[in-house]
């Protein structure tokens, strides 16, 4: 499987940046990879998918501190995520691996508490869309309840 380069930065990627590691296992290339191969290669192996993605998205993670499961009120989130689960556990562990892995057998999306987001689909792009909504949804969110906070009546959809 191929994956960043540990402390690599998608603003600043480049091909020198991923590496390629055994999906199967851990190898001697790990210690290059990012410290959350170890979640990356659980999902490979737990699910059908063959991409995915990890990013650190502002407002995911700000709701991350909220919720424990992160539900999207704008249409186009809510009408393909459904939920994004927020899970517990320190990056690079084989728990977080896990608890992530096992969560993304049913979401196309987890939020990782005060960490990040994991998005995995069939396709690259499919799973960037992922992480993209996801991002979105949390910053309606955000954007919503302040202005609630600001006395705004909040009208709901009634339908999606």
């Amino acid at each position: 499987m191929w994956v960043t380069k540990h402390a690599s930065s998608f603003e600043d990627l480049t091909p020198e940046d991923i590496v390629q590691v055994n999906v199967t296992g851990s190898s001697s290339f790990d210690a290059h990879a990012s410290i959350e191969t170890v979640v990356h290669r659980q999902i490979y192996l737990e699910t059908r998918n063959l991409a995915v993605l990890h990013a650190h998205p502002p407002n995911t993670v700000a709701l991350s501190f909220f919720h424990g499961e992160i539900t999207p009120i704008d249409t186009e989130s809510h009408y393909k995520l459904k939920k994004i689960p927020v899970v517990e556990g320190s990056p690079g562990t084989r728990e977080l691996a896990k608890v992530v892995a096992e969560a993304m057998k049913k979401n196309y999306a987890v939020a990782v508490r005060a960490h990040g987001v994991f998005a995995s689909a069939k396709h690259l792009d499919e799973a960037y869309r992922y992480i993209c909504m996801v991002e979105h949804a949390a910053h309606i969110i955000y954007l919503t309840e302040n202005l609630r906070g600001a006395r705004l009546k909040f009208i709901k959809p009634k339908k999606f």
